[in-house]
């Protein structure tokens, strides 16, 4: 069968299963049994594809599995992440932290904390190279995906093991990121979401307000003097996590309070 014939077919069983944008899905999946890129696909609707392994990656998507999980990678400022189930995958929103963060002018010690694929350190790194750029997870297996990542982009980051701050006694940053988990068990998730990207990366006790209250108590004791906390937040959470940290509220493109600043000056 054809990219040609094969993709309308495709199409058609994505939008029978709810997948939002079933046409640029099925090319991607094409894309990827042909381990070509889309454009490619897209110029070369005559050839031959693999039928077993696309049926096997139609199916996969059938069920809900994300197309990041299947495909292996998730792009993140402008730049190509590898994701796998241990990871929760990088959302263009957690780019807004990334800005803030390089808006501060001087060379900074920086920690970024639940680093999962190593997204938001690896990238502040390859932005701002003079920085020293620490990064822990309470997951081994996040970390190792977050190590590959460094190491395939050519960043440079202190990686530890710690569940927030228990690896680092003695250690201080001029800033430190998190994007944390922040949802409430009994908050709804897309079947995606919550079947397959992992629980210790989403969900928090408190309706999602406990790993902000834990920092609370604790970041100023591994923050410098001057030290800035920059923390992604749920669209519901702006008005509690600034009063905890005295903090400034951020708003995203689509207008839903998303990241918390706060300086100890």
């Amino acid at each position: 069968m054809t990219v040609a014939e094969w993709i309308p077919i495709a199409t058609a069983r994505l939008e029978q299963a709810g997948i939002a944008s079933p046409r640029l899905e099925a090319q991607l999946l094409a894309s990827h049994v042909l381990l070509v890129d889309r454009t490619y696909i897209l110029t070369h609707p005559e050839v031959e594809l693999n039928e077993l392994a696309a049926e096997t990656l139609i199916q996969r998507r059938e069920s809900q599995e994300p197309l990041a999980y299947i495909l292996g990678f998730r792009e993140f400022y402008g730049r190509r992440f590898r994701v796998d189930p241990s990871v929760l995958i990088p959302r263009q929103e957690t780019e807004l932290l990334i800005e803030e963060a390089l808006k501060l002018p001087e060379t900074l010690r920086v920690l970024d904390i639940g680093t999962g694929s190593g997204c938001i350190a690896i990238t502040l790194k390859l932005e701002r190279p003079d920085w020293d750029v620490w990064a822990v997870d309470i997951s081994g297996a996040a970390l190792q995906v977050a190590r590959e990542n460094a190491e395939t982009l050519g960043a440079e980051i202190t990686f530890r093991h710690s569940d927030l701050f228990s690896g680092l006694e003695g250690e201080k940053f001029d800033l430190i990121l998190s994007n944390p988990p922040y949802i409430g068990v009994e908050e709804p998730l897309p079947e995606e979401v919550r079947n397959h990207e992992p629980a210790t990366a989403l969900f928090a006790d408190n309706h999602g307000l406990d790993i902000y209250q834990q920092l609370a108590a604790t970041h100023r004791d591994y923050l410098t003097e001057e030290g800035t906390i920059i923390l992604e937040i749920g669209q519901t959470q702006g008005a509690a996590v600034a009063q905890l940290f005295n903090g400034q509220i951020l708003k995203d493109l689509s207008g839903n309070d998303r990241v918390v600043v706060a300086c100890l000056i």
